[in-house]
């Protein structure tokens, strides 16, 4: 087969990609323009509300890791997995209302900046950076329990079999954690019924999670459960989102389950 002939091949591949994600950007745009805002008297969650109109891959749920993360009081949140700080926007402004110390660890340095001086950036495997974190606290005078904890990283199943490992001992009692893409597809919905594309799919995360309670879910669906110690919430929109409440002065799964 020729160059050209593979070039072509591609072009015309491209092309195609091109045509439906234009379809998809047309449809969107009708699909979001009839969005319902409920009033608030509360700036910060006025503009988180804003910042879930831009459709991504975790607009779906950035109301609610406000809400959830306001409940929990927290003084300390731990961001694993920062991107362009879509979810570092929404836990800063909970960390400002609340007084709390923000924590964003990435492998890749992030775009995001702000002048909240309680946010600190680190550079770092995150799984790496678990073992020195109590250490790191201590020199950073940060309350190295952590009250609420957020997953959105590799989505990789062994990697975040690591990450509950390293990180879950670092709960507060009645810790909140969310992880993200729990129903990770090539092609996702929205719950308003908008459409988006991902370059990866699979079930890493939400297998992760499995075997940490030592049971199966099925992640296309809405649920709520109590297992092992922990209030499980699964919303399946907008590539998955898991609600993990941790139930106060509760034990840890039985041994072997995880």
């Amino acid at each position: 087969m020729s160059n050209a002939y593979q070039l072509r091949n591609v072009a015309r591949r491209l092309g195609l990609l091109d045509r439906i994600r234009s379809a998809i950007d047309r449809y969107n745009r009708v699909r979001r323009s009839e969005t319902y805002v409920p009033p608030t008297d509360v700036e910060e969650f006025r503009d988180v509300q804003r910042r879930s109109l831009r459709p991504t891959d975790l607009s779906d749920h950035v109301e609610r890791m406000f809400t959830e993360s306001l409940r929990a009081s927290p003084n300390t949140i731990v961001e694993l997995g920062v991107r362009g700080g879509e979810s570092t926007f929404v836990f800063e402004r909970v960390a400002r209302l609340v007084g709390a110390d923000l924590v964003s660890v990435d492998v890749d340095e992030t775009t995001y900046s702000t002048d909240f001086d309680r946010w600190r950036f680190v550079r770092s495997d995150d799984v790496e950076f678990a073992a020195e974190f109590e250490q790191w606290c201590d020199g950073e005078g940060v309350d190295p329990t952590i009250d609420v904890l957020f997953v959105d990283t590799s989505h990789r199943y062994e990697h975040t079999v690591r990450e509950i490992e390293a990180w879950f001992p670092h709960l507060a009692d009645d810790a909140t954690v969310f992880f993200h893409d729990t129903n990770m597809r090539r092609i996702y919905r929205r719950k308003d019924g908008t459409i988006g594309t991902c370059p990866v799919g699979g079930r890493g995360v939400i297998r992760a999670i499995e075997e940490y309670f030592g049971c199966n879910f099925d992640e296309t669906e809405s649920f709520l459960t109590v297992k092992d110690g922990f209030v499980f919430e699964q919303y399946p929109t907008c590539s998955g989102f898991g609600v993990l409440r941790k139930l106060p002065s509760a034990s840890s799964p039985a041994e072997g389950t995880h």
